[in-house]
């Protein structure tokens, strides 16, 4: 009763927070066990953690805090950049989720809200919440898929996007500005509005334009960043996409000629042939006999 009746400051229950149209990047789940007197620490600094303590309880200290204790049913949030070690102090298991952020668009969505009401530099962050029991759930489903060896890259973004929801309608604005000042506190690495925005892009002017900057400048910024040619990465990216597209065999071919604009199905047999190596018709046989 008490959460159904928790205000928020930002959200009234007349008025329901936009559903988050962020689309994260390096996006997905893990479920970590730790026996009691291991030590518990992260293995990449260049991506942000969101660590749901599911059973148990660890110390940990990072770059941000030292010697926090995480217990079951809390959430700890280690930004991009820092690292973090500690020791199960019984024995602990971690769902940690990982992704690289971007600004959504929704208008009303808390990550589009805190980035525009960031707080100072100064101030400290608190590193942990509880989690409310709609968390819990979301939390404990995420963990079944993983133990049924669900690994769905579309899967893991909505439930990222569910999470930043749930987190939108049971939590104070001020509690989140204060749980995020080290992401809100960041400008978004160019990585990150790159990989936002390149798959709406047919051409590096498109992209450009997307990303908020000149052409000239551009091209610059993402050679250093990415060390080849705008176009070479995005005729390389999209075939990748187009590979991963063509490993579902339940999406027509039809819709993925839709999904990357091509003028034709010539066109697209022609772009497979030469950037994948064989027809659509042929490569998706490949993989359904790889996989048998």
């Amino acid at each position: 009763m008490a959460e159904k009746n928790r205000v928020t400051n930002y959200v009234t229950k007349k008025q329901k927070p936009a559903f988050c149209d962020e689309n994260p990047i390096d996006c997905h789940f893990d479920v970590e066990s730790y026996p009691a007197g291991t030590t518990v620490h992260n293995d990449d600094t260049n991506i942000i953690y969101l660590i749901f303590c599911m059973k148990g309880h660890a110390r940990i200290t990072s770059t941000f805090f030292h010697d926090e204790i995480l217990c079951a049913g809390e959430v700890m949030f280690v930004p991009r950049g820092s690292e973090y070690s500690g020791v199960a102090l019984s024995d602990v298991t971690l769902l940690v989720h990982k992704f690289n952020n971007t600004v959504c668009r929704a208008e009303k969505c808390i990550l589009s809200y805190l980035y525009s009401h960031r707080l100072p530099d100064s101030k400290v962050y608190c590193c942990k919440l509880t989690a409310p029991n709609s968390l819990r759930v979301l939390m404990e489903t995420v963990t079944t898929y993983i133990t049924d060896e669900t690994h769905d890259s579309d899967l893991w973004r909505l439930k990222h996007k569910e999470l930043i929801w749930v987190f939108t309608r049971y939590f104070a604005a001020e509690e989140l500005r204060i749980f995020f000042h080290p992401m809100t506190g960041e400008q978004v690495p160019f990585r990150n509005l790159v990989m936002t925005h390149y798959r709406k892009a047919n051409n590096t002017e498109e992209l450009a334009g997307l990303c908020g900057y000149g052409v000239h400048t551009f091209r610059r910024v993402f050679k250093k960043e990415f060390g080849v040619p705008v176009y070479q990465w995005l005729i390389k990216k999209r075939a990748e996409n187009i590979r991963y597209r063509l490993s579902q065999s339940f999406v027509p071919l039809t819709d993925i000629i839709d999904e990357f604009n091509f003028s034709s199905a010539q066109h697209f047999n022609s772009f497979c042939k030469q950037y994948l190596g064989d027809t659509p018709g042929n490569l998706r046989k490949a993989m359904q006999v790889a996989s048998e």
